[in-house]
């Protein structure tokens, strides 16, 4: 099989995390869909070369291709399978996570599957889809893999950590592989590009003096000798996880109440970063970051980097926290409670700057109290989710805050997806 015959689309795809990893993989991506109309606009902006649909995938009529089909990927939405999630529902008044119609989703990524019999498939879901049952008590993971398996497919589940694969930020996901035509699926943990820490010394960031390096931390290509042409090469070795620090230490510091002139304190906002890259993964994040037209040439453009509005006691309190720590809110004394905790039951949690981050999810676009900045009194911004979720700074969201927390904390971080794609590449193309 062709490296450049293989396509693929792309079933919730969201903002489009899990389209750009298949497209550094090497996969051509055909076409996309999602129901909601801001997340396809992020996806517009950022693969205005592939055609994505707004629709509601329940009662949608799946498209007809010229071509074949290789790969039918997507992550149906996890509420109901999720352990909050189903807590959440199982908690209001009538309703139930087992028959949630979110439940019955990938129904429609089977679908897709049987219509267009693709070489293989991808299913990216929470953890705890692993540990979910449906109404009859049967456990949701062995139904859907069952099904795949009677469609004739070879089906792999494994739950993985992105950060094993260059993700600075722990989060656990289930991925369901499967492969047609006898072909093994592949074991993504053969992929790992990375590891935790051995000693101290590795824990510290790895700078990098040069701004013009000329070897910045590519994708998963670093590791693949042409991977237009070859995706046969696993990683060699296994380097330290990629950290909070490493991640995001050279944007610009904010101040949730600066302004954007003739105050000595940061701004709130800017769309200029203030000092070069000093790590392999900022120099790979900077790359082809969008410019604008300037009196001495172009300069970068910094997009998404703004604070949102934190209150005092909430500013407060997470100067009062240390690096990695967190409290309950129930777990304050009584004058620093700022909620009731039986309507707001939350963490708060600053992160480490030597550790990836914890894991960032949709929850976000609330309020930042579980992703404080390490080092400043506010929680992070978008870019800086977007860092920790692997979005190079090229990629951009165009649409509200609120939106853009959303989509950053419900995608599939780039560099997972890349290694999954390019994992699938070598086991449809050593048959």
């Amino acid at each position: 099989m062709a490296a450049d015959s293989l396509s693929a689309i792309d079933l919730f795809c969201g903002a489009g995390g899990l389209s750009t990893g298949l497209e550094w993989a090497g996969f051509e991506v055909e076409w996309a869909v999602d129901n909601d109309e801001a997340a396809v606009e992020t996806y517009r902006e950022n693969h205005p070369d592939v055609d994505c649909t707004t629709a509601d995938l329940s009662g949608y009529t799946l498209p007809e291709f010229e071509t074949g089909i290789d790969l039918v990927a997507g992550g149906p939405p996890c509420p109901p399978f999720s352990v909050v999630g189903r807590s959440k529902l199982n908690s209001l008044e009538g309703r139930d996570a087992t028959t949630d119609s979110r439940t019955q989703l990938w129904e429609r990524l089977r679908d897709a599957v049987d219509k267009y019999e693709p070489s293989a498939f991808l299913m990216e879901n929470v953890e705890g889809m692993s540990s979910a049952t449906n109404e009859a008590g049967e456990s949701v993971l062995e139904h859907i893999c069952g099904q795949f398996s009677s469609l004739g497919y070879r089906v792999r589940p494994r739950v993985v950590d992105a950060a094993d694969y260059g993700v600075p930020q722990h989060r656990k996901r289930l991925l369901i592989i499967g492969t047609k035509n006898g072909r093994r699926p592949p074991k993504i943990e053969e992929w790992r590009s990375h590891r935790e820490p051995a000693t101290e010394e590795e824990r510290e960031a790895r700078l990098t003096s040069n701004p013009e390096h000329e070897q910045p931390q590519e994708t998963l290509d670093r590791w693949v000798d042409d991977p237009e042409e070859n995706a046969s090469s696993k990683p060699r070795s296994r380097e330290p996880w990629v950290t909070v620090a490493e991640a995001i230490s050279d944007l610009p510091p904010l101040s949730p109440a600066g302004t954007r002139a003739d105050d000595p304190h940061p701004p709130a906002a800017t769309d200029r970063y203030e000092l070069p890259p000093v790590t392999e993964y900022q120099l790979w994040a900077r790359e082809d970051a969008p410019a604008a037209a300037t009196d001495d040439g172009e300069r970068p453009v910094l997009h998404n980097h703004e604070a949102r509005f934190h209150n005092l006691t909430d500013l407060s309190i997470y100067s009062l926290l240390g690096a990695g720590t967190g409290w309950r809110i129930g777990d304050l004394q009584d004058e620093l409670q700022p909620y009731r905790e039986d309507v707001f039951a939350d963490n708060y949690t600053k992160q480490q700057a030597d550790r990836p981050s914890s894991t960032i999810p949709a929850h976000i676009h609330k309020d930042g109290h579980m992703h404080i900045h390490p080092h400043e009194a506010r929680s992070f911004t978008v870019r800086e989710a977007a860092r920790l979720q692997s979005f190079p700074d090229r990629f951009v969201f165009p649409v509200s805050r609120t939106a853009a927390y959303r989509q950053v904390g419900n995608a599939v971080p780039p560099l997972l997806a890349e290694a999954v794609g390019l994992a699938i590449r070598e086991a449809l193309e050593a048959s």
